[in-house]
């Protein structure tokens, strides 16, 4: 992919962190310098190149008269130093001498730094040959100094580029006496020996502060891949590297990681060259982004491994995905028989660099007949932070159970991933549809006085979707007038059909005209109102009730009487013997008025007839209040023998407002059986206190308190 100026940033930020870590090898190596006989002037170069034979091959040691422990220089030899070095513990060195007549030589070495500030002594050393007693050193030998610590006091730091390493030899040397056959030679060269010197230093340094990383992150998947150069210095020349051992490994990663074969040596200038590799690190398991240890290793031509490493903080590719739906969908679904359903829902990419995500569908679950299929590509390809929608389509058989439930699995993979996936579940559940009346009444009352200026009446039937989907429902309304208009209405506006969500209900306002109800006030008018799901829905329901238009009771004055509440001369007529009514004797009727209504009456009387002969009237003057009653007393003072019929009007001029349909309760009739007279009553009849003291005081004395606690009084 395109490098992105924020990636940069982010490297930045993270400051590469690279930082030394200790090496693997030994931190110092032995390398050879050999003392040959070539250069300018007093000075000779000093080699790592092994002399050859044709080579200048000796020094001569002075041959002045004997001066003993007296040291003379004989030779120097210098070499300059390429890159930053620094000192080990020690060194060594071995010289090949051939001498002539010479009791005692001695060697006398300091080897030396030599900056641009001056010399710096590393080390001083002497070393000797004595001849033994009574003879001369006349032969081929070689003077060792074994080892010699290096005083590095002066170079805490390591020693700087560009410095010069150098060798100087002093000899002093002790001629045997009386001989002019003196000669000693120091010699450079020769199949079976060398002068030379062992030097323990660190001469190459893979560079911290010298390196080049490059995170490309491509477009291309599994294609990203980590440039890797590093600065390698070797003060003795670059031309002392081993090419072909040169390797980079990152610590922790099976094998050190896919570089195929791109790690080598790149030259730089005489003294430095560049180690330099590509990680193709997403073919390597578990990269992810972090520090990494980057280990170096490279041999030079003498032997020594030398490695360093650095911490690489490295940004990879970052694969991650999210399944999310949209505000008014979801993971369910439903569907009538037959009938088809879609889904729609977003893939984000959320990793930092651009995936293809692909789509796949698992419907092995899903019954014959299901059908479950893709409506958008397979894949999506998506840069970091985009999104794309997926559309997938279910349809369910004509055959598919009502209330059944199928689910499918989608699964979203990243391509540059593939342990990174989400499933998406998707589960269509079968319609079921359904609808109920709530809370109908048996009888919908209407007061005659609610009805508005144009005579309509107004009440409000509940609605309920019992299915498992949003439904809409056809209404229909009509009465068993057909004299009377009828209609539904929600929220003012006249509807014919009614949409409701599941599980959610509607109150429809029915809007009746009863017409022409004057003559017909409490009858019943039957009232149907249905409600029928739209096709392919098949939820129906139906509401009976009545209507009845009437006036409530708490509005009317309803005045009745019964003969439950009836006296007979103080006996109930259930009772009555024939012997207790005779013939001339007085009877008194004891009854209550009741009104049955909440509204008060005004003055009414209480007629007692016989046949069309009125025999008593009785006015409750006060009338009777709202749901109240009132005693009554009517006399019949001479009533003749035999069977009679008496009646008892309630109301009869109708001074009272009650409607036609309340008076059939207004009516009493009283059969009573009137005795003849006997014997003992006629002379009763002529004892002047008869009423007072005789048999008839008792009811004489009732029908006085009777009549003190009366509201009205007999005319």
């Amino acid at each position: 992919m395109m490098k992105s100026i924020g990636y940069s940033l982010i490297l930045l930020g993270f400051a590469i962190l690279l930082t030394s870590v200790p090496a693997d090898a030994e931190k110092y190596g032995n390398t050879e310098f050999f003392l040959a006989k070539s250069g300018i002037g007093d000075i000779y170069d000093l080699t790592i190149d092994e002399p050859s034979e044709a080579t200048p091959k000796y020094w001569k040691c002075r041959d002045d008269p004997n001066q003993a422990n007296t040291f003379y220089p004989l030779v120097s030899w210098e070499t300059n130093m390429g890159g930053p070095l620094e000192l080990g513990d020690s060194y060594s060195y071995s010289f090949w001498v051939e001498s002539t007549n010479v009791q005692e030589i001695s060697f006398k070495t300091t080897l030396y730094i030599r900056t641009q500030d001056g010399f710096n002594n590393l080390s001083v050393d002497e070393v000797s040959k004595t001849a033994g007693f009574g003879s001369f050193l006349s032969e081929n030998y070689t003077l060792d100094l074994e080892s010699s610590d290096l005083d590095k006091s002066l170079f805490p730091d390591g020693v700087p580029a560009y410095t010069t390493l150098g060798l100087k030899l002093e000899t002093s040397v002790t001629w045997a006496p009386d001989t002019e056959n003196r000669t000693v030679w120091v010699k450079a060269a020769q199949s079976d020996f060398l002068s030379s010197f062992i030097l323990d230093f660190k001469h190459v340094n893979i560079e911290n502060d010298d390196y080049y990383f490059d995170n490309d992150r491509v477009e291309a998947i599994d294609q990203d891949s980590l440039f890797i150069k590093v600065n390698v210095t070797n003060a003795l020349g670059a031309d002392n590297f081993d090419i072909s051992s040169a390797e980079i490994m990152v610590d922790g990663i099976s094998g050190g990681g896919k570089f195929k074969d791109t790690i080598q040596l790149k030259d730089k200038h005489t003294y430095a060259k560049y180690i330099q590799g590509k990680w193709w690190y997403q073919e390597d398991n578990g990269i992810t982004s972090g520090n990494y240890v980057i280990k170096f290793s490279l041999k030079d031509n003498f032997g020594n491994t030398w490695t360093s490493s650095m911490t690489y903080y490295l940004e990879v590719d970052q694969y991650g995905l999210e399944i999310g739906f949209d505000e008014g969908s979801s993971s369910n679904g439903q569907l009538p028989k037959g009938g088809k359903t879609d889904y729609s829902f977003k893939i984000l990419n959320t990793g930092n660099t651009r995936d293809i995500f692909m789509i796949t569908i698992d419907d092995s679950d899903v019954p014959s007949g299901w059908e479950v299929s893709l409506q958008s590509d397979s894949s999506v390809d998506l840069q970091m932070d985009q999104s794309s929608y997926v559309q997938i389509r279910v349809e369910a058989p004509v055959s598919a159970k009502g209330g059944s439930s199928e689910r499918v699995t989608i699964t979203v993979t990243s391509s540059g991933n593939d342990n990174i996936f989400e499933d998406v579940s998707l589960v269509t559940t079968v319609r079921t549809y359904g609808v109920a009346f709530l809370s109908v009444p048996d009888r919908i009352n209407i007061d005659p006085e609610e009805l508005d200026i144009d005579g309509y009446y107004k009440f409000k039937i509940n609605l309920r979707n019992t299915g498992s989907d949003k439904d809409t429902f056809d209404l229909g309304v009509t009465t068993s007038r057909s004299d009377w208009t009828i209609r539904a209405e929600v929220q003012g506006n006249d509807i014919s059909a009614v949409t409701i969500d599941k599980s959610q209900s509607v109150a429809v306002d029915i809007v009746v005209r009863p017409v022409n109800y004057e003559d017909s006030l409490g009858e019943e008018v039957t009232f149907l109102m249905t409600a029928d799901s739209i096709s392919p829905g098949d939820g129906s329901a139906t509401v009976n009730s009545k209507i009845i238009v009437d006036v409530p009771v708490e509005k009317i004055s309803d005045l009745s009487v019964s003969i439950d509440d009836v006296l007979i001369n103080n006996k109930p007529i259930a009772i009555l013997q024939p012997s207790d009514l005779q013939e001339g004797m007085p009877i008194v009727i004891q009854l209550t008025v009741n009104n049955n209504g909440g509204k008060s009456t005004g003055i009414f009387g209480v007629t007692l007839y016989e046949g069309s002969r009125i025999v008593d009237e009785f006015v409750v003057e006060q009338g009777i209040g709202g749901f109240g009653s009132a005693p009554v007393i009517l006399n019949w003072e001479t009533p003749s023998e035999g069977l009679k019929t008496l009646k008892v009007y309630v109301d009869f001029k109708q001074q009272t407002d009650e409607s036609n349909s309340k008076r059939a309760d207004n009516t009493l009739t009283l059969p009573l059986t009137i005795s003849e007279k006997s014997a003992s009553s006629s002379n009763s009849e002529n004892t002047d206190d008869a009423l007072l003291f005789g048999p008839n005081f008792s009811l004489t004395l009732g029908v006085l308190s009777f009549i003190s606690i009366i509201y009205g009084r007999k005319k």
